[in-house]
């Protein structure tokens, strides 16, 4: 059966489902398929959308003994939604630089992170948890995570909200971010 356009199941509907009319149980299923088939709804192949997905194979070793997965997944030159879960390793240490294996990715980034009014970086505040830490009195804490690319690294400072505040070991960011930037906004 070929598949329908979104126009053609509304005129379907529209012959087949009468006012205070009885529609039988052969009708609905076919309605409800070509729905699922709908051309709009399923542009594979269709579609001039460019998209792109990267993910670390593992955790990707940093400085100071920091971990990082990382997922990366969006349409060029439009959208991006990142993925980090951190894991500190060593105290006092807040500026990471991790390798990663995809020289890609900054391809599928640059056009939307790399705008002259972002200074190159994001900013974002994210909740740092530590729970083999039971000395502190509060659950978490707060920190300024920003985060730069280059063709072979990721580099993530991040600044705790207090003074002094360095991560310490044990310490584990689990955030996303998606930027949405069409072009000449």
């Amino acid at each position: 059966m070929a598949v329908k356009s979104k126009s053609q199941i509304i005129t379907d509907i529209d012959r087949k489902i009468i006012t205070n009319g009885d529609i039988k149980a052969v009708d609905t299923n076919a309605i409800l398929k070509d729905i699922l088939d709908c051309r709009e709804l399923n542009a594979s192949g269709t579609s001039n959308l460019s998209t792109f997905s990267f993910q670390s194979k593992g955790p990707l070793k940093g400085n100071g003994n920091a971990t990082l997965r990382y997922s990366l997944k969006g349409i060029n030159n439009t959208l991006v939604n990142v993925v980090f879960r951190i894991t500190i390793g060593e105290s006092n240490v807040n500026d990471l630089i991790f390798i990663h294996e995809d020289s890609n990715i900054a391809d599928a980034l640059k056009t939307i992170i790399e705008d002259p009014d972002l200074g190159g970086a994001i900013d974002f505040l994210v909740k740092i948890t530590n729970k083999g830490n039971t000395s502190t009195s509060s659950k978490f804490r707060i920190g300024n995570l920003s985060f730069r690319y280059s063709d072979k690294e990721f580099f993530i400072k991040i600044d705790g909200q207090e003074l002094n505040d360095n991560l310490r070991n044990g310490d584990q960011i689990f955030t996303s971010f998606t930027i949405h930037c069409p072009s000449n906004f």
